[in-house]
């Protein structure tokens, strides 16, 4: 006669305990990837970063039932209520008063919510996946300026070699834009758009910068100097001036923030603005390019594209039009120039276009939120990541419109959220470095 045989107690809690760890262990592969085909996707095709943010979602659809039924879901949002309140004010706020917002507008700002997911998936990072993320992503990045340098030069084939694929929604033509007589164009890399280049290649230097301190070997090496390439590269070929000076200026303060030695921080941030001297001073167009930046001309009519966010401010000044909304054209006067009123949407400041869109008390939130976010950074293995890429983004912002572009904007997300994974340390009685605590942990 066979006796039935039941588990213990405490073997069906191993059996689900174990059962919960090979689910965790899948699930933090797969956010890994994630993160990778998302290093990759800002870099080449915004699409290709749009389905690591739906794979990313996914991921963590398996552990959200269970707690749910914990009831843990709502303190592990409770770090994050700033982000929270700042989406629920970007959309509510608006759509309550009449001013909805578009597709584009929603779908920007909901790139805010991704912060959380990508901190989550950092925190469960190995060092050799740090390692491998790094390598990728700072591979495609040399990769991506070698194909700008080769724009630049004109070593392309011609833009009839692209005929048929406009289905790709990649602006091919954007890199046979022709540096006046100089016979150069201005390389957009993988992206294929100057601007899309040069502002996602500087997120990804500053994380470089970041992430080589945890590196070792020829991976370090690697990195270092596929990153120096990169910032050459913004420099020389896609003639982004605002993006390579505050590239310059943010890396130089993340080399700060992660350097032992001030001293070698300070030479290095002092190697780092002459190159940006050398090649200004060196090429002829650049320095013409630099130069016509203080001219209105020169600088795209920057100045009716904020006189037309000024004007929408005035009239929206507390809920704005709505994310998305805003048009040069819908507050334009006799003499906005034409191109100034085709612009699809931006002031040429984000933080004036945020007040255009989400009104006063919106980019008042939208700025308490960036310093929020470089403070929780401190003491996190890889904060530096988090604060150099706002203070690059902060600097950008004063003339151009970062989250407009897709990609820049997804680039930002991804740089703010790796930097916020794992628990902050903090120095110990004895000098050493402890675990932090009393410190809110995202």
């Amino acid at each position: 006669m066979t006796e039935s045989v039941s588990l213990s107690p405490e073997g069906d809690e191993r059996t689900r305990a174990s059962r919960e760890r090979r689910v965790g262990e899948s699930a933090n592969t797969f956010r890994f990837w994630a993160l990778v085909f998302w290093a990759v996707g800002i870099q080449t095709h915004e699409l290709a970063s749009t389905a690591a943010f739906a794979l990313l979602v996914v991921s963590f659809f398996p552990t959200l039932a269970v707690k749910l039924q914990d009831g843990k879901l709502e303190a592990e949002l409770k770090p994050w209520r700033p982000i929270l309140a700042f989406i629920a004010w970007s959309l509510l706020a608006p759509t309550i008063a009449g001013q909805y917002p578009d597709w584009t507008g929603f779908a920007r700002t909901m790139d805010w919510a991704s912060i959380p997911l990508i901190a989550a998936a950092a925190s469960t990072l190995t060092p050799r996946r740090w390692a491998i993320l790094t390598v990728v992503a700072v591979g495609t990045l040399g990769l991506s300026s070698l194909v700008a340098g080769l724009q630049h030069f004109g070593i392309w084939p011609p833009l009839s070699a692209f005929d048929g694929l406009d289905w790709l929604r990649i602006p091919f033509a954007r890199v046979y834009e022709q540096i006046g007589d100089s016979g150069r164009f201005m390389g957009g890399g993988l992206l294929f758009h100057r601007l899309k280049f040069g502002h996602v290649s500087g997120l990804i230097i500053v994380g470089a910068v970041v992430a080589s301190k945890h590196l070792t070997g020829a991976a370090r090496a690697a990195v270092i100097a596929l990153g120096t390439f990169g910032f050459i590269a913004v420099w020389v070929f896609p003639y982004a001036r605002a993006g390579a000076v505050s590239m310059t200026i943010a890396v130089g303060l993340t080399v700060a923030l992660v350097s032992a030695s001030p001293a070698r921080a300070l030479a290095v941030s002092a190697g780092l603005g002459l190159v940006g001297v050398i090649a200004v001073l060196s090429i002829a167009p650049l320095r013409a390019r630099f130069a016509s930046a203080l001219t209105d001309q020169g600088s795209g009519q920057r100045t009716q594209h904020m006189a037309a966010g000024v004007e929408a401010v005035r009239q929206h000044p507390f809920v704005g039009i709505g994310p998305g909304q805003f048009r040069p054209s819908k507050f334009s006067d006799p003499n906005m120039a034409e191109h100034v009123k085709d612009n699809p949407g931006k002031a040429h400041n984000q933080y004036l276009s945020m007040a255009t869109e989400i009104g006063i008390p919106g980019a008042l939130g939208f700025i308490s939120l960036l310093i929020w976010l470089a403070l929780s950074a401190r003491g996190r293995p890889y904060g530096a990541m988090t604060q150099g890429s706002i203070a690059f983004f902060a600097l950008l912002s004063l003339a151009h419109d970062p989250l407009f572009q897709a990609p820049v904007s997804m680039a930002m997300m991804l740089a703010i959220g790796l930097g916020l994974g794992g628990e902050p340390v903090s120095p110990s009685p004895r000098g050493g470095e402890g675990r932090g605590e009393g410190k809110p942990t995202p």
